[in-house]
């Protein structure tokens, strides 16, 4: 069966014109991508990691977590920098805002007190991480003003941080009154 030119059959081309046209083929198949082909691609690939990298830390529980850490490591400063300098620490909380900051016990003139913001690199100021947010704080002495009192004997005052994460699900990050010990617990505990 021979092949007649255009057929669509299978086997070698039988004219200089139909080898030209599968060399083409070939070659322009073989040719890969461009530079800048390759730069969209990149950048498409850039931009969807940037969208899904923060909702990672609300999946994971990673930002609730950190938050957590944050605040504990705050009450053992507070804890043993009351103990060290004899002095009386404060952490204060702005629930709405998600935002803690310290404050000490001055004297001044008249023989007044009066708590004032401490500048420290390690306890000044902080805020939650991610879509974390301050559910309440709850205190014994006083429920309605959300702080936590550090004394110079090392005692600090027992409290119940509710941390919602950003799925909703509720924590409580427990203070301990002699220790200033902290435990993370699922769920919102109040005290017993």
């Amino acid at each position: 069966m021979t092949r007649r030119r255009g057929d669509a059959g299978i086997g070698p081309p039988e004219s200089r014109s139909e080898i030209d046209y599968v060399s083409r083929l070939a070659s322009h198949a073989s040719r890969g991508f461009t530079l800048i082909e390759l730069a969209i691609v990149i950048v498409v690939l850039g931009i969807m990691v940037s969208l899904v990298i923060p909702s990672m830390g609300e999946i994971t529980g990673a930002n609730l977590r950190r938050s957590a850490r944050h605040l504990t490591s705050v009450v053992r400063f507070l804890r043993d920098e009351a103990e060290a300098k004899k002095t009386v620490y404060r952490l204060r909380f702005d629930v709405t805002g998600g935002h803690y900051w310290t404050e000490y016990l001055t004297v001044t003139s008249d023989r007044t007190v009066e708590f004032k913001r401490l500048s420290s690199v390690i306890a000044a100021e902080g805020s939650l991480t991610g879509e974390t947010s301050f559910k309440d704080v709850k205190v014994g002495s006083h429920p309605d003003d959300p702080f936590i009192l550090f004394t110079p004997d090392g005692w600090v005052e027992n409290a119940f941080i509710h941390l919602r994460d950003g799925n909703g699900k509720d924590h409580t990050l427990i203070v301990h009154p002699l220790t200033g010990r902290t435990e993370l617990r699922e769920g919102e505990v109040e005290e017993r």
